[in-house]
This record gives structure tokens, C-alpha cells and sequence, in this order.
């Protein structure tokens, strides 16, 4: 299932690569058309025995398509072996590969181009979110776009990337997860942390002050304080 989005992804990418093509083909025949009936025309006007600029002239003027006339011209080709050798009259449009690919229509290719460009990066994001659900399993605790994932011990956010953490406010945000109502005291929060601290006033508040910058820029969530008593995680 994995492989599904990329395959389809480079079936777009195929098809407009198939359609790009098909379109500069068509183009160059179009040119290719309009150049000899062009020289057709000028043949039947003119003298064909010599070119000269009358004939170059001429030539140019039956041209349909515009950005033509200034490259075409005519050459002169042999034709035949030893005594049935003779000189012949070609159209040549002188385009470029540049010039013939901004004549022919390339809006279905650009399209088709940009439909799997938006469908691979939607898979992408899909397959991600997806897949951090499958891995946590029954083993995740998510709340406000943050995610638990007790089995590895780690937090993510809602697009799947790992928030770093230190281990500091790691402990404190399991401890958040799994408390009830996400409430804490401060006493509890000390005796865990640091238990053997008489007084971590001080440190526990610069924890949640540097801790509240990480999850509010990564999630919905913010640390509410009742007095300094207590601490509640709110979405």
C-alpha cells in the first residue's frame, strides 16, 4: 500500500512527460507543413531555377505561423546517384528545440505535472500521519495535536516529527499525560524530579517556563498556574 501513492505519482509523472512530448511532435509536424507548403507555393510563383531574396521573400510571406519566418529558409539538397544526380529545393523553419517547445501546447503537460506534484506531497503528509498512528498503536496517549508514545518514551506532533525535549521536561510532560485532568502539584512535581532537593521552587519554574515554549510552538497545549500550587496541562 506504501508503494501505491509513489506508482500512481510516477503514472502522472509518465503521462505528462507522454503528454509533453506528444504536443512538441504535433507542433514540429505543423511547422514542418507549413514551411514546405510554403515552398510550394513560392515554386509555383517563381522562377526555380535560382534563389535569391524575391524568392526568400516570397517564400516567408506564405508562412502561416509568425515566429517562423524570421529562421526559415531554403536549402539545397542532392538528390540521386552519378548522372541522375540533381539539385532540389528544401524548406528548412531553422527552429530550435527552445523555439518549437514555446510554440506547442504544454498546458495539459504543466497541469498533469503539478496534479502529481500536489498528489505526492498530500501522500506524503497522509502516510506520515498515518503511520504514526499505526506505530503507537494502543500504546499512544494524544492530546491537544500532541502525541505520547509510551512504548519508545518519546512525544510527537501532529505531522509525526519528534519534539525534543530534555530529559528534565520529558518526565514532566509523562507526568502531565498521565495524571488525572493533566494536574499537577507542585509538591508532587518536586518529589519526583528532585527529591532529594529541600527547595526546587526556583528550578521547577524555570522548567516551565522553557517547557512552555516547546509545546505551545508544537501543539494546541499551554501550562496553566493556580497560585504556584499547582500546574495544569489545558488544550
Amino acid at each position: 500500500m506504501k508503494k501505491l501513492p509513489f506508482f500512481i505519482f510516477l503514472t502522472l509523472v509518465a503521462g505528462a512527460m507522454l503528454t509533453g512530448i506528444g504536443s512538441y511532435k504535433a507542433t514540429e509536424r505543423q511547422i514542418i507543413h507549413d514551411v514546405e507548403n510554403a515552398l510550394a507555393m513560392t515554386m509555383r510563383e517563381l522562377p526555380c531555377d535560382r534563389v535569391d531574396t524575391d524568392t526568400i521573400r516570397c517564400y516567408r510571406s506564405h508562412i502561416t505561423i509568425a515566429e517562423v519566418r524570421d529562421t526559415a529558409c531554403i536549402a539545397v539538397k542532392t538528390v540521386g546517384r552519378g548522372k541522375a544526380q540533381r539539385a532540389e529545393l528544401v524548406a528548412d523553419h531553422g527552429c530550435d528545440f527552445m523555439t518549437v517547445l514555446r510554440l506547442s501546447d504544454q498546458r495539459a503537460s504543466g497541469a498533469l505535472l503539478a496534479i502529481s506534484l500536489m498528489w505526492i506531497m498530500g501522500s506524503m503528509w497522509y502516510l506520515r500521519r498515518k503511520g504514526v498512528a499505526v506505530a503507537l498503536g494502543n500504546s499512544g496517549m494524544a492530546y491537544g495535536g500532541l502525541v505520547y508514545d509510551t512504548d519508545h518514551a518519546r512525544f510527537l506532533a501532529a505531522n509525526g516529527h519528534v519534539i525534543s525535549l530534555t530529559p528534565m521536561q520529558q518526565e514532566l510532560m509523562a507526568m502531565f499525560f498521565k495524571a488525572d485532568n493533566h494536574t499537577l502539584s507542585k509538591q508532587e512535581i518536586c518529589d519526583r524530579l528532585w527529591p532529594r532537593k529541600p527547595d526546587a521552587s526556583e528550578t521547577l519554574y524555570t522548567l516551565i517556563r522553557r517547557l512552555k515554549l516547546v509545546i505551545e510552538s508544537n501543539s494546541s497545549l499551554r501550562i496553566e498556574s493556580e497560585r504556584g500550587r499547582t500546574y495544569r496541562l489545558v488544550d
